[in-house]
């Protein structure tokens, strides 16, 4: 079913393990919306997986680099007039407080606020995830999520909690918030 979303996105931010990418693609199935995964196009352009460029060059570089992947999203969707894309962005592009102001401001944002023991299943198989590079992933993600939480919050116009809440019953929820958001 499409949204008319007036030619601006809709934005899925959260902690990684939190579902944006999985449920990105089952929004862009449900409404036909392409799908932009922030942190693929980065792989793709730098020609490097995030955990090489966390590496090599550091986090404040990648985090320069989905900054300026977010500007010229932003100025690429409104010159061109074809903003009606679903954006998965990485866990980590609320730190700048620019990128909050961007997000806010581009489109309809979704938070996927998820537990930390959640998220720490969820991420239990995944290796490249560079902040989680840790025996003690539990710490890291408490300390994320206390960290990063008032700044989704400052970027989103939806919260779900979407800790026990399933793929099917997730994206019909925020199909329906779409469509008030940009009625």
């Amino acid at each position: 079913m499409p949204i008319d979303t007036k030619g601006r996105p809709i934005i899925l931010i959260g902690l990684m393990g939190s579902g944006k990418t999985t449920i990105g693609k089952e929004l862009s199935k449900m409404t036909g919306m392409p799908l932009i995964d922030m942190d693929s196009i980065i792989e793709e352009q730098i020609g490097k997986k995030i955990s090489d460029i966390f590496r090599d060059e550091g986090e404040g570089h990648f985090r320069a680099l989905e900054t300026a992947l977010l500007r010229y999203i932003e100025d690429d969707t409104i010159v061109s007039g074809k903003g009606a894309v679903i954006i998965s962005t990485g866990g980590g592009v609320v730190l700048k407080a620019i990128n909050r102001e961007m997000l806010h401001r581009m489109g309809f944002v979704v938070w996927f606020n998820v537990d930390v023991p959640t998220l720490l299943e969820r991420t239990s198989r995944s290796q490249n995830r560079p902040l989680l590079q840790s025996p003690d992933r539990f710490d890291i993600l408490t300390r994320l999520h206390r960290e990063r939480t008032p700044l989704y919050a400052e970027a989103a116009h939806l919260r779900l909690d979407s800790s026990n809440i399933s793929i099917q019953d997730t994206v019909p929820l925020i199909h329906e918030a779409a469509l008030k958001f940009f009625a």
